[in-house]
């Protein structure tokens, strides 16, 4: 347990929500990311309003433009991550939440060797992007290092047959 709150440790933003040797949901929400585009909008959308009693064109350009490109942002960056691998189950559920989409794969533990951070693609893996958005934060590091953790200890762990 005190290898996942090390990897922890780096960052707030990666969230251990539960760690057992059977299951563990790793969760990633760029909480800071949210609330300065949020911040954006709305000064957009104050100053458009503000505007708007002179002439209707700033306010159009401040509001609609500036608030809209802030609101778009928001829906295509700011996404909320949540990986579960689960040794009962033998699945890896990958989940990705956005403002106007959730996307939930799952996938056989079997087939999961390890986490990979972002990288040029070499060798014959086929490798399978959690998210398509790239992240070079010490967030996406803690994770890889916490999922990587997890499946060195279930295999480690796990049962093996002998003939």
């Amino acid at each position: 347990m005190s290898e996942y709150r090390e990897a922890n440790s780096e960052t707030r933003r990666v969230k251990i929500t539960h760690d057992t040797p059977r299951l563990l949901i790793a969760e990633d929400m760029p909480w800071l990311f949210a609330v300065m585009l949020s911040f954006g909008l709305l000064r957009f959308v104050g100053i458009g309003l503000l505007v708007g009693s002179r002439t209707l064109i700033g306010a159009f350009v401040m509001a609609g433009i500036g608030g809209g490109m802030c609101f778009a942002a928001i829906c295509v960056f700011v996404e909320r991550l949540q990986i579960i691998p689960d040794a009962r189950a033998g699945t890896a559920t990958l989940r990705s939440r956005a403002i106007l989409r959730y996307k939930e794969e799952v996938l056989p533990l079997a087939d999961v060797l390890r986490a990979s951070g972002e990288t040029t693609l070499s060798g014959g893996e086929v490798l399978r992007p959690i998210t398509g958005i790239y992240d070079s934060s010490p967030a996406a590091g803690a994770l890889v290092r916490a999922i990587n953790l997890w499946l060195d200890r279930h295999r480690n762990t796990a049962p093996t047959s002998r003939a």
